[in-house]
């Protein structure tokens, strides 16, 4: 009452409660009770145990309004707690009956071990259960009240109807072992079971958010709340980075320098001409009088314009009066060449420039993505997590530790198991279960001999297979066509097929390089139309002829959807059940131009298409694109491999076993998930 009038006024409870203690006791030590007799002796020494327990409540209670039950409690308040609880079950049941304090403590043992940890739970039954043995004098009540908790954690996980039933059980059994009570009845049965029907008729929403909210107080958030901080900060060093390669893009644009033109260089090399040659003519005064420097200025845009000039291409003026033509075409024709060979170096040099700007800015681009996606902050599914980790342990998985983070399609798992055979299918399944969706093993790590890392994401709806079949041209000693599959991220993967030109080692490398940068950059989160941008330009500053005809496909996994790039190939097809589609392509081989954009198209696959390409090896051998169709409605489109085969096997039957060039045939079969795998 004195704590309640505290509360009320809104005042902290101090010294001023051992002298109204001691008021409130004067009637008895000075009257006595009338029920029972007692000396005065007697009657100090309960005063005094009542005032030490008056301030321990005092001091309980004040603990508990601070504390609730979502902060952890030191050793000696854990102390004072569990004395007055035991202070409490010993008075209520002097004060009422047993039986009901029984009742009470069926309810108390159920909600502690449905809200908390089975330790926690024993701990809280221990003290009910020194409430019970003392009032019976008999200390074996401490182990009842124990087994009754133990048998409630152990069956809470089951079922908390099937708990309230276990508790009433081990009572029973209890009693009939060891014979406990001194006098047990059917009252004895019904005081547990009111306590537990208690338990049981109270909805299982009211505990759930009452455990969510000590769960979700109780839960460790430093190191959740760490990583995202250190993904913010990292996201900001990302921005930055980014900016500073999109400024050196800048840069490189911007600073360009320019080519001499074709007139400026004509007076250049014209005045050269005239200095080196024609002022040391006996003949200079008399050219000049005719305006024969019109007429070189003439030869030199032809020079210009064909890349060496002849005698032939002399105007009919200088070859009437110049007496020193071929001392002219020489000197013209080394000038030429030289002017020609700097503008090839300058333009190697513009178009070095313009690969690394875009190099750069595509740099910047990843950057600015990555400094995006780590600039989310992580969702963490506290909830999630331990419905699974009970699932886990339910089905013989021993959890170490669990985490669950992101949302919808982004959900990521990781978890730590501590087995030394893990059942990685039954893990799978599990989650997969427990989470409504598909999840796949994206990554595994040894932490210890037993102790072992496991991320899990959603897997794509879809899959793929793949084949591939290739014979070299004959006489030569390798092949110019290269392949790769490579898969991009979880749910996305590329395959190409590159052609170089000819065949032998000078194509093979020209095909596989191509292949490796273009297969390199898409890993990294370039763009697409960047990354063939810039292939084509490295092949295109070459002096040698290196080109190479390309086809690539990147296929999404969770929608089935194909985008695909053609430079300079031959047809590619998708079968499916609606019959047999073509993917066009109408553009030159990758190197030839240094600016040339490919065939790009869109295109959405179902369960079982196959997507094809091939070389001009193998389409040169059916000799067109009807005849490739008619031969793929002949063949099952199930195996890709099967198929590849087949198709090469009929394009050497044309060519009568005498490969004419490199053939090679890549299919890739799409196809479902099974759900329920």
């Amino acid at each position: 009452i004195v704590f309640i009038i505290y509360r009320k006024f809104n005042a902290k409870p101090n010294a001023t409660i051992i002298p109204l203690t001691i008021i409130a006791l004067t009637p008895y030590l000075v009257l006595g009770d009338n029920t029972v007799f007692s000396t005065i002796i007697e009657r100090i020494i309960s005063s005094c145990f009542i005032l030490l327990l008056t301030l321990l409540f005092c001091i309980a209670l004040n603990t508990f309004n601070k504390k609730g039950l979502k902060f952890k409690y030191a050793p000696h308040e854990k102390i004072i707690l569990a004395t007055i609880l035991v202070a409490f079950g010993v008075g209520l049941s002097n004060f009422t009956s047993p039986l009901v304090f029984k009742a009470i403590s069926f309810f108390l043992i159920l909600t502690v071990s449905y809200l908390y940890k089975a330790g926690t739970c024993s701990f809280f039954s221990a003290c009910l259960g020194i409430a019970f043995s003392v009032y019976y004098q008999n200390v074996v009540f401490l182990s009842v009240f124990i087994a009754w908790s133990i048998a409630s954690s152990l069956i809470m996980p089951l079922s908390r109807h099937l708990s309230s039933v276990a508790i009433i059980a081990v009572d029973i059994l209890v009693n009939a072992l060891f014979s406990v009570y001194p006098a047990y009845s059917v009252l004895d049965v019904i005081s547990g079971a009111i306590g537990s029907l208690c338990f049981s008729f109270i909805p299982t929403s009211i505990f759930k958010s009452l455990k969510e909210k000590l769960y979700a107080f109780r839960e460790k958030q430093l190191s959740r709340q760490s990583i995202n901080r250190n993904r913010t900060l990292l996201s900001n060093r990302l921005f930055q980075l980014s900016n500073v390669f999109s400024e050196m893009s800048y840069a490189f644009e911007a600073f360009e320098k320019g080519v001499i033109s074709n007139e400026k260089a004509k007076d250049v090399i014209c005045n050269k001409i005239c200095l080196d040659v024609c002022e040391k003519c006996q003949n200079h005064n008399k050219c000049l009088t005719n305006d024969l420097k019109n007429e070189l200025l003439k030869l030199t845009a032809v020079g210009l314009a064909k890349g060496k000039v002849s005698i032939i291409d002399l105007p009919k003026k200088i070859g009437q009066g110049c007496i020193r033509p071929n001392e002219i075409i020489f000197p013209l024709n080394k000038l030429l060449a030289e002017y020609r060979s700097s503008l090839i170096e300058k333009q190697n040099i513009a178009n070095g420039r313009k690969i690394l700007a875009e190099e750069t800015e595509g740099i910047s681009m990843v950057l600015r993505t990555l400094a995006l996606e780590s600039g989310t902050l992580l969702k963490y599914q506290s909830r999630l997590e331990r419905l699974l980790t009970d699932e886990l342990m339910k089905n013989g998985i021993s959890v170490s530790e669990l985490l669950i983070y992101g949302e919808e399609d982004n959900l990521s798992i990781g978890l730590i198991i501590t087995m030394k055979e893990i059942p990685l299918e039954t893990v799978i399944q599990v989650i997969s279960k427990s989470l409504g969706r598909n999840m796949c093993l994206v990554e595994k790590v040894d932490i210890s001999e037993d102790k072992i890392y496991f991320h899990f994401k959603k897997s794509a709806d879809y899959d793929a297979v793949f084949g591939i079949s290739h014979s070299t041209k004959l006489g030569s000693n390798s092949s110019g066509d290269t392949h790769s599959v490579a898969r991009l991220k979880e749910d996305k993967f590329l395959i190409a097929l590159s052609d170089g030109m000819g065949s032998g080692e000078w194509a093979k490398k020209t095909s596989s390089t191509s292949l490796s940068l273009i297969e390199g950059f898409y890993k990294a989160g370039i763009k697409g139309e960047l990354v063939l941008s810039t292939v084509n330009k490295l092949l295109a500053i070459n002096t040698e002829d290196n080109f190479t005809a390309l086809d690539v496909a990147v296929v999404d996994l969770t929608n089935a959807t194909a985008d695909f790039i053609k430079y300079g190939t031959p047809y590619g097809f998708i079968i499916g059940e609606e019959g047999i589609r073509i993917i066009e392509g109408n553009t030159l081989p990758l190197g030839i131009l240094t600016e040339l954009k490919p065939a790009i198209c869109k295109a959405q696959l179902s369960d079982g298409d196959m997507i094809i390409f091939l070389t001009d090896g193998i389409s040169d051998a059916f000799g067109s694109s009807g005849e490739v169709i008619e031969f793929l409605k002949t063949v099952p489109a199930k195996n890709p491999q099967t198929l590849t085969d087949e198709i090469l096997k009929k394009a050497l039957a044309i060519s009568n076993g005498t490969p004419k060039d490199d053939m090679t045939a890549l299919a890739v079969r799409i196809y479902k998930r099974d759900k329920s795998a």
